[in-house]
């Protein structure tokens, strides 16, 4: 978690360019990491991890291929809920960070209250995960599905 006295102009020319290539490849050696943006590893390496202690870098993790996993189906589901108990609203969004499909949950102002980004199977097992699970949980009022037909530009990160 980011620390509470922790602002964007706090950081330099030399973190941007530290936080830009380990956007880029989480993987990358410190040794890589110091060549590429011009200095000695050991400051490299203690700006890593000030950064990390910070919270700036909130940790690392693997770009896998969702079709390479059976996922051939992404959508965006849009969620309108229909309560605003918040005893009930803890219950469902608990059992919405329970199910696999579900990849991320954002709370939204506008049209929606929730909009769950979800992979499936196929076309089928969207139906009856939508049918099933989502649109059976109390307090869902009304759902629309938008698919994915093609990844323009895929998430590279946050513009440092």
């Amino acid at each position: 978690m980011p620390h509470p006295n922790l602002s964007p102009s706090r950081l330099d020319d030399t973190d941007r360019r530290i936080l830009r290539a380990i956007q880029r490849d989480g993987r990358i050696t410190n040794a890589a990491l110091a060549d590429e943006i011009g200095m000695a590893a050991s400051p490299c390496l203690r700006r890593l991890k000030a950064l990390e202690q910070d919270g700036v870098v909130a940790g690392y993790r693997a770009r896998i291929d969702r079709r390479a996993l059976g996922h051939g189906v992404e959508a965006y589901a849009f969620v309108k809920l229909s309560q605003s108990d918040p005893d009930w609203r803890t219950r469902l969004l608990d059992k919405l960070k329970s199910f696999d499909e579900v990849v991320s949950c954002q709370a939204m102002t506008g049209e929606c209250d929730l909009l769950l980004h979800i992979v499936a199977k196929d076309i089928e097992a969207y139906g009856e995960f939508a049918m099933q699970r989502l649109l059976t949980l109390p307090g869902v009022a009304d759902m629309r599905s938008s698919f994915v037909l093609a990844t323009i530009k895929e998430d590279k990160g946050w513009p440092v």
